[in-house]
């Protein structure tokens, strides 16, 4: 994911030096917006189809009666009253198989914030990781040093006595607000003693909320009736209920920062969903 980490490194780095004031957490929200503004014409025609395709649930229905057992006749006969519409039916999936890539990116680049953001070199990054082996556990070992060399000017003097080329503005703060420390995974929270790392286990938490919360938003006239459901829309619908709890998982084992990511995004996507419908949908209705 090299190709695609480069280029959102580069913006994730230009907005924490320029509009975040090094402040990590808000160069995670401005990240976001600026994905969420880059996706809005996909987001904008994803919650059309998704519209259109309550409203012909009726006719499908109709269809689903008239072909009986006929499988073959059924699916042709769906094919043209999407085509009829101008209806695709997967369009709610196509967002979220798009923002995945994009999220492993961010995750590349929130695990390596010292290449990505701090634009340290490879070589530079190695390094420092062997000058400091024997204060480094296992883990994000990047996000680590980071820790242990932001603000330590002992530290900081070491690797420059080593000939590594490095200053401290290096290396920043990565906590939000004074309580969040995104860096940290909210699964180590669990051995922490210390209760400042206690608040990360909201991210997760949060995330899966949003998460349902924006599915419900997006389809506020979903049938209830599964007997008679498309059986493309029973799969997309599935595939709906199982991303949160996959990101979920992902968002408690990985740095909190891309929990924070995803929890900004279903927020941001909450608010396109609303606006899309007041004044996208609605107008083209009117």
């Amino acid at each position: 994911m090299d190709f695609l980490a480069k280029p959102f490194g580069v913006v994730m780095s230009f907005l924490f030096e320029n509009l975040a004031f090094g402040n990590y957490g808000l160069a995670i929200i401005l990240f976001t917006i600026f994905v969420r503004i880059l996706l809005f014409p996909l987001t904008l025609k994803q919650q059309k189809s998704m519209v259109m395709t309550q409203r012909i649930q009726p006719e499908l229905e109709e269809l689903r009666k008239s072909y009986g057992n006929d499988s073959q006749g059924l699916m042709e006969a769906q094919q043209k009253l999407y085509a009829k519409y101008n209806v695709n039916p997967m369009a709610g999936c196509l967002p979220m198989l798009i923002q995945l890539p994009i999220f492993l990116v961010v995750y590349r680049i929130i695990s390596e914030p010292l290449i990505y953001i701090s634009k340290l070199s490879a070589d530079t990054v190695s390094a420092l990781q062997k000058l400091f082996t024997d204060k480094l556990g296992s883990g994000y070992v990047q996000i680590e040093l980071n820790s242990l060399l932001h603000g330590n000017a002992e530290a900081i003097a070491k690797a420059a006595e080593s000939g590594i080329g490095v200053t401290s503005e290096s290396f920043f703060d990565m906590t939000f607000l004074k309580i969040f420390d995104l860096g940290v995974a909210p699964w180590q929270c669990i051995s922490q003693k210390e209760w400042q790392y206690w608040p990360l286990l909201l991210i997760p938490v949060v995330m899966l909320a949003t998460q349902y919360i924006m599915q419900r938003i997006s389809q506020p006239n979903k049938k209830k009736d599964k007997k008679n459901e498309d059986p493309t829309m029973r799969s997309m619908n599935l595939m709906m209920k199982l991303m949160p709890i996959m990101t979920f998982v992902i968002a408690f084992m990985a740095p909190a920062g891309l929990g924070f990511y995803w929890t900004i995004g279903n927020l941001l996507s909450m608010l396109q969903t609303v606006v899309i419908n007041k004044f996208f949908i609605k107008k083209e209705e009117d």
